[in-house]
């Protein structure tokens, strides 16, 4: 049990602790969220929509079956907040579309159906790019939302004001999507916990996009929790995966010292301080017993990985646009300010089914050579990103074809705004989990965190090494709310 008074402070087992044993009850619980939540987000907005009646009713509920003394679910009485692109009954679902705003699900998305299941008790849903596609987290319904460690910093995104809300203490837990890092970018600026499923695990019915009623699956989106330690993440991964129809494997290992690990912070662009955090994270890692797996030049392939990757996912991007904005992505591939992205992305959102299918072979090798790896290690520890979180830049506009023409400052180097694509993109095209885990300590003064991935449907295995790592180095502090002016 957290030594903390404020139960805003608790992790979700904690306070799931909590509630079982009646120190707290549903309502309380809710209540000091919401408190918290009206207090201080003003700054923040990580929270774009309120439905605190409709929470206080099924809180009620819950603790009146705990004084009866009814069997309840493990997660009974837990107030959550769920990003803005899972249907919610009771909430809107928008993903920042103004053309959504008025839309109000009538049944939940099959993620948030298994975790109302498992007792969760929902109070609001939090702030996404527009059409969750950017890694900041503004859009023109909600906002600009904003790092709760460095106001003048991005939360990333697209789960962005999900990670902040975790980070601010508005929730103790969370549901994210992700199909370019969208899970683990925010969790690595705002110093939570992030874990990235493998694909097809958890079910997508009732994410937007695509627009409601869409039922095939994407070859790349993926849903996840995101919490404040690795024990919720694999609490909540396992109420996720309930209806799973593939057979997800145990973890690897019960002890840190049983770990193969491999070390991979170059090829991709990286601010070389955060490639020397996570360098000395692996040697703390050696010191606690787990052995280094060395991989002579880092896994192979790592531009054409890209090159596949972001085809695969304009592709998909694409099939979605209609004439006027596939016109802007022809008009952008024309425009030199774009730089290499702009020919790229306008070709990649009209490719023809032929290529699409000799892009996913070239997946397929991918994925062939990877489980090869995934023979000699367990996890592989990389940057989730290019760097730390970054000042707000998001003034030009919303959508992929402004973020052509952005770069972030990496180090010394003008990187540009997509290739912070390439870190996360490797899990995303080889259909792999990757767990987000805080590093013990901040990088260039901001949150910063390890990507673990691992081998396809050994999800437990990535979280398993995350909580050891917890259990070894402790978990990362929030951030100190409120900020003096």
């Amino acid at each position: 049990m957290n030594a903390s008074n404020d139960p805003t402070k608790w992790t979700a087992s904690e306070a799931s602790l909590a509630l079982a044993a009646k120190q707290i009850g549903a309502v309380e619980l809710l209540d000091a969220y919401l408190a918290r939540q009206a207090a201080l987000d003003g700054e923040i907005n990580a929270v774009c929509a309120l439905n605190p009646d409709l929470a206080r009713t099924v809180a009620q509920q819950v603790d009146a079956d705990r004084i009866a003394g009814k069997s309840l679910p493990i997660l009974a009485g837990l107030p959550m907040t769920i990003k803005d692109c899972f249907d919610v009954v009771g909430l809107p679902t928008t993903a920042g579309i103004p053309d959504m705003a008025s839309y109000r699900p009538q049944t939940d998305a099959d993620a948030v159906a298994n975790l109302r299941r498992a007792g969760a008790v929902f109070y609001g849903k939090t702030n996404t790019p527009l059409a969750a596609a950017d890694h900041q987290t503004y859009n023109p319904l909600f906002g600009l939302t904003r790092n709760p460690h460095d106001l003048s910093k991005t939360v990333g995104g697209s789960s962005g004001g999900a990670a902040a809300a975790l980070a601010a203490g508005f929730t103790a837990l969370e549901l994210g999507s992700d199909i370019g890092g969208s899970i683990r970018i925010p969790s690595h600026y705002c110093g939570v916990y992030g874990h990235k499923s493998s694909w097809d695990t958890v079910s997508m019915r009732g994410h937007m996009p695509p627009p409601p009623g869409h039922l095939a699956k994407n070859p790349l989106l993926v849903a996840g929790p995101m919490a404040r330690s690795a024990q919720d993440l694999s609490v909540a991964f396992e109420i996720l995966s309930s209806d799973c129809n593939r057979i997800l494997k145990p973890a690897r290992h019960s002890a840190l010292a049983d770990f193969r690990f491999g070390v991979w912070v170059d090829d991709n662009p990286v601010d070389p301080v955060y490639a020397s955090a996570i360098l000395d994270f692996a040697e703390s890692l050696r010191k606690q017993g787990a052995k280094v797996v060395e991989i002579p030049g880092g896994p192979s392939g790592a531009d054409r990985l890209f090159d596949t990757y972001i085809k695969m996912l304009f592709a998909t991007i694409g099939s979605e646009l209609d004439d006027d904005e596939i016109a802007r992505y022809t008009q952008a591939g024309n425009d030199p300010a774009t730089g290499e992205f702009g020919p790229l992305l306008a070709g990649a959102v009209v490719e023809s089914h032929r290529k699409f299918v000799e892009q996913a072979q070239m997946q397929a090798r991918f994925q062939s050579v990877w489980a090869k790896q995934f023979e000699t290690l367990d996890v592989l520890l990389c940057p989730v990103s290019m760097g730390t979180a970054f000042p707000h830049d998001c003034d030009d506009g919303h959508g992929p074809v402004p973020q052509m023409k952005r770069t972030i400052q990496i180090g010394n180097i003008s990187q540009p705004y997509l290739d912070n694509l390439r870190w996360p993109g490797i899990a995303t095209l080889l259909h792999l989990p990757a767990t987000v885990r805080p590093l013990p300590h901040p990088v260039n003064g901001m949150p910063a965190g390890v990507q673990i991935i691992g081998p396809y449907l050994e999800d437990r295995t990535t979280l398993t090494f995350a909580k050891l790592c917890d259990e070894a180095f402790g978990r990362s502090e929030m951030p100190l709310l409120p900020r003096k002016s």
